[in-house]
Parts: structure tokens; sequence; C-alpha cells
């Protein structure tokens, strides 16, 4: 693999999770095909959330191996983002509790904190349902959808918020193009057509509608926004998938 892949994998997984690899170069700036790469990142985290499932499951019973999976691949997600999701679900609580306004912007109050930490015990509670319902293998499309999302998401955030990261539309239809074939392919395998579908579409459709509010500057999308909806949208997608597999 040439360095100048590795440099832009690099720079596509900083940009998705606000932390860089340490075994990945360090990179120069974010390449304009970076929307391709995201729906790999996302079948790559997915598969390894599905795996863990897996062996849970086969370690400790579909029971205690379901929750077990559910807290730990719920910890690892925040591990691997930094605790950022855990971080813009407290921001955006703090809109609702007039006496967290004057915390410091590092410092959350009580009641953000709780809503933070509520967000995340609802992850972990989803994520043990869907494997609990034998659905491991969804997990595999919850996040191939959800950073297909990011992908979108992306386009309107920098660091600054100051600015939209210009992506060509020709880039975009390819990072589009190439999430619809991995998400194809995902079904073609595990022959899941209407839930993947749908999913997919929901993805989309939402990530489309706030990239649309933030080129028209209403709200400006900075790296915080960027961080909090790519969030509360996989925990959507969590609960759409566990009332999927129990109805």
């Amino acid at each position: 693999m040439n360095n100048d892949l590795l440099e832009k994998l690099s720079a596509v997984w900083t940009l998705a999770t606000g932390r860089p690899l340490p075994f990945l170069p360090t990179p120069s700036k974010i390449p304009e095909d970076f929307p391709v790469f995201f729906p790999a990142i996302g079948l790559f985290v997915g598969l390894c959330a599905t795996l863990i499932a897996w062996a849970m499951v086969w370690l400790f019973g579909s029971v205690a191996g379901a929750t077990l999976a559910g807290i730990l691949i719920a910890f690892l997600l925040e591990l691997l983002t930094g605790w950022r999701g855990f971080n813009g679900a407290a921001r955006l609580a703090m809109r609702f509790f007039p006496n967290a306004a004057d915390a410091p912007p590092d410092r959350f109050t009580a009641q953000p904190m709780f809503f933070g930490a509520l967000v995340f015990i609802v992850r972990a509670i989803m994520i043990h349902s869907v494997i609990s319902a034998g659905g491991s293998v969804w997990l595999t499309a919850v996040f191939l959808c959800a950073y297909f999302a990011r992908a979108e998401l992306s386009v309107a955030a920098t660091a600054s918020g100051a600015e939209l990261i210009k992506a060509p539309r020709q880039e975009r239809n390819k990072g589009a193009i190439a999430g619809c074939i991995l998400i194809l392919g995902f079904i073609l395998v595990f022959r899941r057509l209407w839930g993947a579908a749908a999913m997919f579409l929901f993805s989309w459709l939402v990530s489309w509608y706030l990239v649309k509010r933030a080129e028209n500057g209403n709200p400006p999308f900075d790296r915080n926004l960027f961080d909090t909806a790519a969030y509360l949208l996989e925990t959507v997608l969590l609960i759409l998938t566990v009332i999927c597999l129990h109805r």
C-alpha cells in the first residue's frame, strides 16, 4: 500500500473519528476524494462490532454475551472517537438547562452529564437488543450507513466551523456510489433487502437535510455539531434496527 493511500486513510479516519491512528502517517490535508473512504470505514467498524458480538455470545452465552457485548461495543465506540459523541450529547443538553449556560465549554454540569450518560446507556441497550434478537450482523449495516452519513455531514464541517469542507460534486457522488455498492453487497450476502435499503435511504435523507441547512448557514456546522449529529443519527439507526427485529 503506497504512502499516498495511507495518508488519505489517515486523514479520513481522523476526520471521521476525531482521533488520528498512531500507526498511520500524520495527514497534511483532507483529500478531495475523502467521501469514498467513509463507507469503507463504516463497514470496518461494523464488522468489528459484529465479530465482538459473535465472540461474546460464543464465550458467555446468548444472554450474558449479548449484555457484555452491548456494554463493550458502546464503550469501544466512545474510545474510538475520544468520547466526542458523549460530549456532543451533553453539549446538546446544555441548551435545555439554563443553569448550565454559564459553565465553561469543557465542563458540564449534572444535567447535561446525565443526558450524555443516558444516551450512552440507550446505545448499549440497543446494541444488546440487536444481538439478543440474533441480529448481530445488522450492526455491520448500522455502522456502514452511519459512516456513509458522516461522509455527507463532513462536507458541512470543519474544525473551526468557519467554512464548509469543499468536496467536488463528482467526489461526493463517488462516495454515494461507494456506499450504495457496499450496502448492496450486504443485501446480497445477508439477504436483508428492505431493512438495509430503508436504513441507507434514511441516513442519506437526514444527512442531506442537515447539509442543506448548513450550506444556508443555519446553523453553522462546526466540528461539535458534526460529532453530535453523527452520534445521534447512529443511535437512531440502532433504535430503528431494534424495532425492526422485534416487530
